[in-house]
């Protein structure tokens, strides 16, 4: 067990180091938590400027350059984004909500059931494969802007070489500073790198979060649904079965206990995650209809269009896991029941089974606040709208 791969590992690393780790970092002095603690106020602090600098260089582009002012709104949008899910991860809701989750983690972990242990580290697996992709293409995306950047400074310092003419030095980022950034130069560039690597890492950390526990729901419903076909099932070498009637009837009830259980999680991950689902269904179209314009006319293909591949992974990769829990609870559960011996007990099992198949007819849904269930078909009308407003957008910017 000790070699056992843990689902909250890498999305408690990637907390930490975005600053977003809303709990006591174990194992470090005092002194440390308190100088982590600053590093987060600053840090963010200097992040929450950033839609002023956006919101300066669209003013100043707007009704000149076209193109470029719809990549300052385009990012603009990206980063207020970004603002509200850091109020949310630090909120209360979300540090009960992640030593809840971990906690059951270990439990799982330490489960003497061989199966149970499978279930959940193919889970695991999964889950660390889809987060990777994800946020591969965010990361890439990050470093081909800030390649393009350091780019078309070198072709620009080229360029000195062989003219008198004095023109404006390129930036990796279009911010508007309230200072001379020719003069603060080097300043200016520091501001964008350090925005760059706050963008990625707070919004790969969120969405290694989501999906991590998203996928975690998923796994305890698998494991459920193995425990519901071996319900009456026990371990011939255990000495306290005594009564083999009763073993199935505790064990089920048990199981019932573990359904609720599982209810009241995913009500409380609404709770939590309502206000980043509604904000990312929001946004999303317009993210990637505005991205899709700048890709049409050929503006920074490397960068936006992989951009756009992380963006729509993020969108399908939600809508997919959510998905996954709405069937799990109910089509999953309804099969685990029927396929279990239920036939072969009495009748007050028979009726506890009854109930159970009742109760899944009602599938554990997340929600996207006042709009609806998060699922696929969610995620093809926000695609479906990003058309749309692809092509408002093309008319617009032709005028």
């Amino acid at each position: 067990m000790a070699g056992e791969k843990r689902l909250f590992k890498l999305v408690r690393f990637m907390l930490i180091i975005s600053g977003l780790w809303p709990l006591e970092i174990p194992n470090i002095s005092k002194c440390k938590q308190i100088l982590y603690e600053i590093y987060y106020v600053v840090a963010h602090m200097i992040y929450l400027t950033s839609p002023i600098a956006f919101g300066g260089a669209l003013i100043s582009d707007y009704g000149t350059k076209e193109a470029q002012a719809l990549e300052d709104f385009s990012r603009m949008v990206f980063v207020i984004l970004i603002i509200f899910k850091l109020k949310i991860i630090r909120s209360t809701k979300m540090k009960n909500m992640i030593n809840m989750v971990t906690s059951e983690e270990m439990n799982i972990i330490k489960s003497k059931d061989r199966i149970i242990r499978n279930i959940y580290q193919f889970h695991v697996n999964y889950c660390t494969k889809m987060v990777f992709c994800i946020v591969v293409f965010l990361y890439a995306a990050g470093l081909i802007n800030m390649f393009n950047g350091f780019l078309e400074l070198y072709k620009w310092d080229k360029a000195m070489e062989f003219t008198n003419k004095t023109t404006i030095k390129p930036h990796i980022i279009p911010f508007w500073f309230p200072f001379d950034e020719e003069k603060h130069y080097i300043l200016a560039v520091t501001y964008q790198i350090v925005h760059i690597y706050q963008t990625l890492a707070i919004n790969g950390a969120v969405q290694a979060l989501i999906n991590s526990v998203m996928v975690f729901l998923r796994a305890n419903l698998k494991i459920l649904q193995h425990r519901i076909r071996n319900f009456d099932e026990f371990d011939i070498d255990d000495v306290h079965v005594i009564n083999h009637a009763n073993y199935a009837e505790k064990n089920l009830s048990e199981i019932v206990l573990r359904h609720q259980k599982l209810i009241h999680w995913v009500k409380d991950l609404n709770e939590s995650f309502r206000n980043i689902l509604l904000l990312e269904y929001s946004v999303t179209s317009l993210q990637l209809a505005t991205t899709l314009v700048q890709i049409i006319e050929l503006v920074h293909i490397p960068f936006n269009g992989t951009f756009f591949l992380h963006c729509f992974l993020q969108l399908f990769g939600i809508a997919w896991n959510a998905n996954e829990i709405l069937l799990e609870s109910s089509n999953g559960l309804l099969e685990a029941l029927y396929e279990s011996n239920w036939y072969n007990h009495k009748k007050k099992i028979s009726f506890t089974i009854y109930f159970m198949m009742m109760r899944c007819q009602k599938p554990l849904e997340m929600r996207i606040g006042p709009l609806g269930t998060m699922d696929l078909n969610a995620a093809v009308s926000r695609a479906k709208f990003a058309y749309t407003c692809l092509s408002v957008l093309q008319v617009t910017t032709k005028q």
